[in-house]
Order: C-alpha cells, then structure tokens, then sequence
C-alpha cells in the first residue's frame, strides 16, 4: 500500500467505545469533517457495502474489507486500476485508554498516478478522522 496519510492519538476512551463509531459508518458524518454523508444498512461486517459523499468531491461507494471486533475496520473503495483504503486500528493501552491508529493509502497497478491526484485531498485525512473522532467523544 502506498500510504496518503497516516495518524496516531491515545486517548482515555476505551476501545470499544471508539470501535462502535467506527463501526456505524451513518454515524462518520457527525465526526468526521471530510465526510458529508453516507448510506449504510448494518451491521458493518466483511463484505458490508454503502455509499459515501465526501466534503468535496465525488460520492463513492465503499465495502468493508476487515473487521475485528474492538480492534479493526477498514474499508476500500474502487479507483480505476486501484483501491483506496482506509485503516482503522484501535488498541488497548496499560491505563485502560486505547491508542487510535488510521492509515490512508492506495494500491493496485494506478497506485502511483492516484497518490499524486489524491495526496492534496486527502494528504490530511487521517488526522481529520483521528481528532474528529476524539473532539466527538470528549464532547459526548
């Protein structure tokens, strides 16, 4: 894979609570500035599929490509000649906290020629998702 963008953070929630929004992709437009709405009916497992419209650009439809409960999401979506990812990982930390971790990349024989069209748009997109993610839950 050839990463975009990549992010870590701690924070003092624990896993499961930041799997579960990962998990209810209706829920990533509330959290996520760089997604304006998506389309989904659950629950998210390997396979899952829905449609996603981001703050700008085209709307593009998606597929869960791992899923471990608690721990892993990612999903995919189709560029011609390659797939654009997201990896999301969440793990427990000693303090009862968790470490958050999400990769953008793409892949596939284009993965080239889409790192240079995609790295502006979305060159800052994991760290977006990553403090979304974590202003959302301190506000809740």
């Amino acid at each position: 894979m050839m990463v975009l963008d990549s992010y870590s953070a701690r924070t003092a929630h624990a896993p499961d609570v930041v799997f579960a929004l990962w998990a209810n992709p209706t829920s990533w437009p509330e959290w996520d500035a760089e997604i304006r709405e998506v389309a989904f009916v659950g629950p998210a497992t390997i396979g899952a599929r829905g449609r996603m419209r981001p703050a700008s650009g085209a709307a593009a439809s998606f597929s869960v490509t791992a899923f471990e409960p608690g721990r892993v999401f990612a999903n995919a979506s189709s560029l011609p000649g390659a797939m654009l990812l997201f990896e999301h990982v969440v793990t427990s930390t000693p303090d009862d906290g968790a470490l958050i971790e999400v990769v953008v990349g793409v892949e596939g024989l284009l993965a080239p020629l889409w790192k240079r069209l995609l790295r502006r748009s979305l060159g800052n997109a994991a760290r977006s998702s990553v403090t979304g993610l974590l202003a959302h839950l301190d506000a809740a």
